[in-house]
């Protein structure tokens, strides 16, 4: 009976997660309940009654140990905040998508840099913007780029479109780029005036998103945040030396009125540059709650004091404690260029398309890229890459103990080009038939073998050689990548063998495991396989089950 008054007593859960919180106004429900339950049996002599008052009283302290012990308390110090753990979601998930979209898909040209390109092209012509917008839109001083915001209403912009693309490509979080280098916000915030809630197409578009997403049981929220270098990013290398009295007086970047959309020091301050940068993201914590949150190039402004390290520190703080109340599991993107934004031990380590990752990065850690480049959409943009290359990323990713993470460019007035549509549905078919080998699992004890490496040393613009990780190979039947869970193993060939016979090095006769059937995902048939000291051996079906990246299915003792 007292067990079931215990297990009655009201609860709290937080709407992002299923985790029940006890907390001290239940815990003297639950106290002042069993009481009166045990006041209504006279027969109970008084010291059957105080011990069993005090066998509960142990029991309600253990349920209050046990929450506290759930919830951590973090302190604004790198050494603190790396003891936030990196949620099972987040392994357990793989596979993400995101958009970048803004003012820059208005004119679409160059990609989401248009604005430091435009009036530091005056000078270079970076990506042909300043010529392309002077000839289409007029001298600088008659329309700069704030003027594309009334132009950026977003008459096909539909959340639940966009995360059913994203969710129908097998994503398991998703969400947007909230506010790029050019500092326009896509929420409708009381903190920046120049933002999508009160110009533009006046919609709160990550709201809308956060909404959309959580409409899905498998799928958590993303929010990526690239204002750490607005600071002087839309003038660019421009020295006082380099302004005329004319771009003084009439480029509107120079003009005080805008100070707090253009951000640079001639304008405005830093102080009340990283003051806002820091609202912004509490911001968006307090309204949105989002699971994870990226920063994108937080370690050179941290050097510029712009933010300053401390702003940082505070606002990561405030999230994790934040989550930590609500039992909600996040975590942050640590963004790998050249050198970490963090510590490395501080949330997930991400590396831009792999670049500066090492060959034996192990798990746990991230790869993003866009699904075509430039990183925004642009005027007659070309798809070198088709879901075969971008599925073959996941796989390797995924094997290595990684998450991939892929970005839409959708056009300006927020459509997905139908190109990006057709990716992202080949993608969900393989997800579909295969994830099984992809959710939830875990690195085997080797991530490969096979003859294509994927990695090389590439020279950056500095002269310096960096590792660089490349996915276009023509990968070879002999190019395996295995994952597991719990005694299943799965061997995903990354072409089909020709001679019907696919041979893994990794499963000899004599190996860790032994094998007691092994099935081709997708396909019916039954599978002729055997061992010998060189290699497993199994025999496939005449023709495969899918175009690419085949998984075989193996169950061990």
């Amino acid at each position: 009976m007292f067990q079931d008054l215990l297990l009655s007593s009201p609860t709290t859960s937080h709407p992002n997660n299923s985790v029940q919180i006890i907390d001290q106004a239940h815990i003297i429900y639950s106290n002042k309940t069993i009481t009166h339950a045990l006041f209504q049996f006279p027969l109970i002599e008084n010291a059957m009654k105080s011990f069993l008052l005090f066998l509960c009283t142990l029991l309600l302290v253990a349920f209050t140990r046990t929450e506290s012990k759930a919830q951590q308390h973090f302190e604004p110090t790198w050494g603190s905040l790396a003891k936030n753990p990196l949620p099972e979601w987040v392994k357990d998930a793989k596979f993400g998508v995101y958009t970048h979209w803004g003012i820059y898909s208005v004119p679409a040209h160059g990609g989401p840099d248009y604005v430091r390109n435009l009036y530091e092209g005056s000078r270079t012509d970076a990506k042909g913007v300043y010529s392309y917008h002077t000839k289409k839109y007029g001298p600088l001083k008659s329309f700069g780029y704030k003027d594309f915001i009334p132009l950026f209403t977003a008459p096909k912009f539909d959340a639940n479109d966009w995360v059913g693309v994203m969710h129908d490509a097998g994503a398991k979080f998703g969400g947007i780029c909230l506010v790029h280098h050019d500092a326009f916000l896509l929420w409708n915030s009381k903190v920046n005036r120049w933002n999508a809630g009160t110009m533009g197409p006046c919609r709160d578009i990550y709201g809308e998103i956060a909404t959309a997403v959580r409409q899905y049981d498998d799928m958590k929220l993303l929010a990526t945040f690239h204002h750490g270098r607005s600071f002087g990013y839309a003038t660019g290398g421009m020295k006082s030396d380099d302004i005329t009295d004319t771009m003084r007086e009439t480029w509107d970047v120079f003009d005080p009125a805008y100070h707090d959309f253009y951000w640079n020091q001639w304008t405005g301050t830093a102080t009340e540059f990283s003051d806002q940068w820091k609202e912004k993201i509490s911001e968006v914590i307090d309204a949105y709650h989002p699971d994870m949150i990226w920063f994108d190039g937080l370690r050179t402004s941290m050097r510029g004091n712009h933010p300053p390290e401390s702003d940082v520190l505070d606002v990561i703080t405030k999230y994790f404690n934040d989550a930590s109340r609500t039992q909600q599991r996040v975590t942050v993107c640590n963004k790998n260029g050249g050198d970490f934004n963090f510590p490395e031990d501080v949330g997930l380590r991400c590396y831009e398309n792999g670049r500066d990752m090492p060959t034996d990065v192990g798990p746990w850690f991230l790869v993003d890229r866009a699904i075509a480049y430039p990183w925004s959409y642009v005027n007659n943009k070309r798809y070198k890459d088709r879901a075969d290359y971008h599925v073959r990323s996941i796989v390797d990713v995924v094997s290595r103990g990684g998450i991939f993470l892929l970005s839409l460019t959708p056009k300006g007035d927020g459509s997905i080009p139908l190109e990006e549509r057709e990716i992202m549905k080949n993608i969900g078919m393989w997800m579909k038939l295969n994830g099984e080998a992809i959710y939830g699992s875990r690195p085997w004890r080797t991530h490969a073998e096979g003859p294509t490496i994927t990695r090389g040393l590439k020279r950056n613009n500095k002269g310096e050689e960096k590792e660089q990780w490349d996915w276009r190979k023509e990968f070879t039947a002999q190019d395996i990548r295995f994952t597991q869970k719990d005694n299943i193993i799965y061997a995903i060939a990354l072409a089909w063998p020709a001679d019907g016979k696919l041979q893994i090095q990794s499963l000899a006769e004599g190996c860790e495991e032994t094998i007691q059937s092994i099935s081709l995902i997708g396909s019916n048939k039954q599978l002729k396989w055997e061992q010998n000291k060189k290699h497993l051996e199994i025999t496939v079906p005449e023709a495969p089950p899918g175009e690419y990246a085949f998984t075989f299915k193996i169950h061990t003792e």
